[in-house]
C-alpha cells in the first residue's frame, strides 16, 4: 500500500541538523491511526527494543522498581506474564503467540543460569532480537542486521588493539559473528561478508567517543537513505524515516561533557565484565 499524502508531507530530515521535528512518540502515534493492519505488524517490530530494555530492567530490579519505557510494545503485566511461562512446568501451557518467540528463548537460558547469564544479558537479548529480524519477510528489516554487524566489528577491534578476548562480546550468530568469534584472520572474510568494511575500520580509528558515534550513526544514515532511494511511498520508506528520527532525537540529547561520560560508562562495565567472566571460569 502506498501512503501518498502522508510521506509526501513528511519535513526534509537532514543528518548533523538536529532540529526537532517529530519527536518518536509523536510519530508512532501518527502512525497507529495510519498504517494498514499489515504494515503496523511490521513497523512494531522496530518498538521490540524498548521492550528489550523494559524485560532487561524487570529481571535487574523487579515489576515495583523497574525502569518502565513507555515506548514498549508490552506492559509489565505481559512481561510478568512471559516470565510466569517459562517458569511454570505445567506441559499443558502454551506461549501466548502475541509475544515474539525469542522472548521465550531469552529467559529460558537466563533462568538455566542466572549467575552467569547476568553478565551477558543485555548482549544476548540484542542478539536475539537482531537474530528475529532477520528471519521477518520484509526485506529491508532482515538488511538492519547493518547496525549488529557494525557493532561486533568496532568491538572486536577495539578488543584486538587492546588485547582482550573478544568472542563472549559478539552479539548474534549470523555469518558476521560467527566469522569474528571463530576465525583467525576475521578480516579476510569480513571484506567479502561487508561491502562497506574500509569503511568501518575507518571509524574504529577515531579517538574521540562523539566522533566515533558520529560516524556510525553517519554510516547507518547513509544506509538509510540508499536503501530506501527507490521506495517512495511504502512502509520501507516510513521506516527509514523513523530510523532518522530515532538517530535525530538522540544526538539532540548529547553534547561532549555527555559523551565522555558514556566512554567512561562503557570501560567500567568492560572491565566489570572481565572481572566477572574471571570469577566465573574460575
Amino acid at each position: 500500500m502506498g501512503y501518498y499524502t502522508f510521506v509526501a508531507g513528511l519535513p526534509d530530515l537532514v543528518f548533523n541538523e538536529h532540529k526537532k521535528v517529530f519527536t518518536i512518540k509523536e510519530y508512532r502515534d501518527e502512525l497507529d491511526t495510519l498504517l494498514t493492519k499489515r504494515d503496523k505488524k511490521i513497523i512494531r517490530n522496530l518498538f521490540l527494543k524498548h521492550d528489550n530494555e523494559n524485560l532487561l530492567s524487570y529481571l535487574r530490579h523487579g515489576k515495583e522498581n523497574m525502569h518502565f519505557d513507555e515506548m514498549g510494545i508490552f506492559s509489565p503485566e505481559d512481561i510478568a506474564s512471559m516470565i510466569e511461562y517459562v517458569k511454570s512446568e505445567d506441559p499443558h501451557k502454551k506461549w501466548n503467540k502475541k509475544y515474539p518467540e525469542y522472548f521465550s528463548l531469552f529467559l529460558a537460558d537466563y533462568f538455566q543460569n542466572e549467575e552467569q547469564s547476568a553478565i551477558y544479558m543485555e548482549d544476548h537479548l540484542a542478539g536475539s532480537y537482531y537474530n528475529y529480524l532477520s528471519k521477518t519477510k520484509n526485506e529491508f528489516l532482515r538488511n538492519w542486521s547493518l547496525n549488529m554487524n557494525m557493532r561486533n566489528i568496532l568491538t572486536a577491534l577495539s578488543c584486538r588493539r587492546n588485547g582482550i578476548d573478544y568472542a563472549h562480546l559478539i552479539v548474534g550468530d549470523n555469518e558476521v559473528a560467527k566469522a569474528l568469534k571463530t576465525a583467525h584472520n576475521p578480516n579476510h572474510y569480513l571484506i567479502e561478508l561487508i561491502d562497506n568494511f574500509d569503511e568501518i575500520r575507518s571509524i574504529d580509528d577515531k579517538k574521540d567517543i562523539l566522533e566515533k558515534e558520529q560516524a556510525i550513526d553517519g554510516l547507518l544514515w547513509n544506509w538509510i537513505e540508499e536503501n530506501t532511494f527507490f521506495h517512495y511511498f511504502n512502509i520501507e520508506k516510513i521506516m527509514g524515516y523513523l530510523f532518522k528520527i530515532q538517530i535525530i532525537e538522540r544526538w539532540r540529547n548529547l553534547d561532549k561533557e555527555q559523551g565522555d561520560q558514556i566512554f567512561r560508562q562503557i570501560v567500567t562495565n568492560l572491565k566489570k565484565g572481565i572481572d566477572k567472566v574471571k570469577k566465573i571460569d574460575n
